[in-house]
C-alpha cells in the first residue's frame, strides 16, 4: 500500500510556483491550525488559480488520521517556512529565480492535519512519523534532519510541538527507531567451545536465523575439531532485534556475548 497519494495541485503563482529545489536537507513539521480539515480537503483549497485564496503558502504533503496526500512534486518548491529568514544555517539558501527562498528551497514541508477540538489525532501523529521516515530514506536523511516549523522561523508551529518540546524530542526518536529497525547488525559469543557453537547454531538456525560456528584454532589438513576447540558463534540478525538477543545469549551463561554493525 502506498504511504501517499499523489494529487498535484496546478500550477499556480501562490501555492505550486513550478519552482526547482536545490536539493532536500531537511524535513520541516506543521500543523495546519484549521480544526476539522482533512488531506483531501487541504489539497482541494490550494488547488486552482488562486492557490488558496491568493496568498503565498503550501507544503509538499499534507497528513491526517487516515491517509496522506502529496499535493506538491518533491523535485518543487512549496513556500511553507520562509515567512522569516531562515534560523538553521545548513538550510539557508537562494537562487537567481527564487531570491533568499532559504528553508523553501532545501526542504520538505510536511502538514499535520487538525482535529475539530484543535488537538492532532495519534494516528496522524504515527502516519507522519511514517511519512517522514521514508522521506528520510528517500533523501538519505536522519532524524537530526527533522525541524519545527518553529526551528527555521520561530513560527509557533507545530503548536504543541512547541509548547511541548517533548513531543517533538518523541517524534523524531519514533522516525529514528523506523530508520533502525532493519539495519543489519550481528550477534558474536567470542569464546565459545565447539560442541556449544554446534550447539548455538542448531538451535538459532531452527528459528530462522542465519548463524555459524567459527573455528579460532589453526587446524592441519583433515584435523577434526576437538569437542573442546575454541570457537566463536556468530548470528545474522538486524538492530532492532539484537539487543534481544544479546540479553538472552547472556543469560544463557554467554556472558561475553555482544552485537556489532555488520
Amino acid at each position: 500500500m502506498a504511504i501517499w497519494k499523489e494529487e498535484f495541485v496546478i500550477k499556480n503563482s501562490y501555492s505550486r510556483p513550478g519552482l526547482k529545489l536545490l536539493g532536500v536537507k531537511g524535513i520541516v513539521i506543521h500543523w495546519t491550525a484549521t480544526p476539522g480539515a482533512s488531506d483531501e480537503r487541504e489539497q482541494d483549497f490550494f488547488d486552482g488559480a488562486d492557490g488558496g485564496g491568493g496568498r503565498y503558502a503550501s507544503a509538499h504533503i499534507f497528513i491526517d488520521s487516515d491517509s496522506a496526500t502529496l499535493m506538491i512534486p518533491l523535485t518543487e518548491v512549496a513556500y511553507h517556512a520562509n515567512e522569516k529568514p531562515c534560523r538553521i544555517p545548513k538550510l539557508a539558501a537562494t537562487a537567481s529565480y527564487y531570491k533568499k527562498g532559504g528553508a523553501n528551497l532545501t526542504s520538505i514541508g510536511v502538514e499535520m492535519c487538525v482535529e475539530k477540538d484543535g488537538t492532532i489525532h495519534p494516528n496522524t501523529i504515527s502516519r507522519s512519523i511514517q511519512v517522514v521516515a521514508e522521506l528520510c530514506r528517500m533523501f538519505n536523511l536522519t532524524s537530526s534532519d527533522i525541524y519545527r516549523h518553529h526551528d527555521i522561523t520561530g513560527k509557533n508551529c507545530p503548536a504543541p510541538f512547541v509548547r511541548n518540546p517533548a513531543l517533538f524530542d518523541d517524534f523524531k526518536n519514533r522516525v529514528g527507531s523506523l530508520l533502525t529497525s532493519g539495519v543489519p547488525y550481528k550477534v558474536i559469543v567470542p569464546n565459545t567451545a565447539f560442541w556449544q557453537a554446534v550447539a548455538l547454531v542448531r538451535e538459532y538456525e531452527g528459528r530462522g536465523f542465519k548463524c555459524e560456528g567459527v573455528n579460532l584454532k589453526q587446524y592441519k589438513p583433515n584435523e577434526q575439531p576437538q569437542k573442546d576447540d575454541p570457537y566463536m558463534f556468530v548470528v545474522d540478525t538486524t538492530l532492532d532485534h539484537a539487543k534481544q538477543l544479546v540479553i538472552e545469549l547472556q543469560t544463557k551463561g554467554y556472558g561475553r556475548a555482544y552485537g556489532e554493525a555488520k
